[in-house]
């Protein structure tokens, strides 16, 4: 199953060798100066738009390669079954894609933690800290600003 990491100043897809098979790409690297928000939800479907342009699509089962929407390209890894979904805009033109989406067993965990590296390198992706209106542990119902905005 795909995997969301940071490493150094990086956010990585990591794809397991038949994912990258697949999706005829190997591991997605994205710059987290790049990341402009950060969410997590529990429907796998919600992360998907546009159509499809290069992967697999079997809907309820798996979800993964690259997918055309307004001009624009999302990477998404979905396994429906296993799990929520963590979902990272990217900012225009500072990344190959618009979004990201990975599913996740623990996606308020990954959200939180690919959040936090994204603050520590400078950035601090609006919307959904969980802070603003008292979200609790999960960091997903905020919408605006960022860590310690109140």
């Amino acid at each position: 199953m795909a995997r969301l990491t940071v490493r150094a100043e990086e956010l990585v897809v990591r794809l397991s060798w038949w994912e990258k098979i697949v999706a005829r790409r190997r591991n997605v690297h994205l710059p987290l100066e790049a990341v402009e928000s950060v969410e997590a939800d529990p429907s796998w479907w919600r992360a998907l738009r546009g159509s499809p342009a290069r992967g697999v699509w079997i809907p309820d089962v798996l979800c993964l390669g690259v997918r055309e929407v307004a001009g624009a390209k999302d990477f998404v890894a979905l396994r429906p079954r296993q799990g929520g979904v963590v979902s990272v805009e990217l900012r225009p033109m500072s990344a190959a894609f618009a979004r990201v989406a990975v599913s996740d067993r623990i996606p308020d965990g990954t959200a939180a933690t690919v959040r936090t590296a994204v603050s520590r390198a400078g950035g601090v992706p609006p919307g959904r800290s969980g802070r603003e209106t008292g979200g609790g542990p999960s960091g997903i119902e905020g919408r605006d600003g960022g860590p310690g905005s109140t």
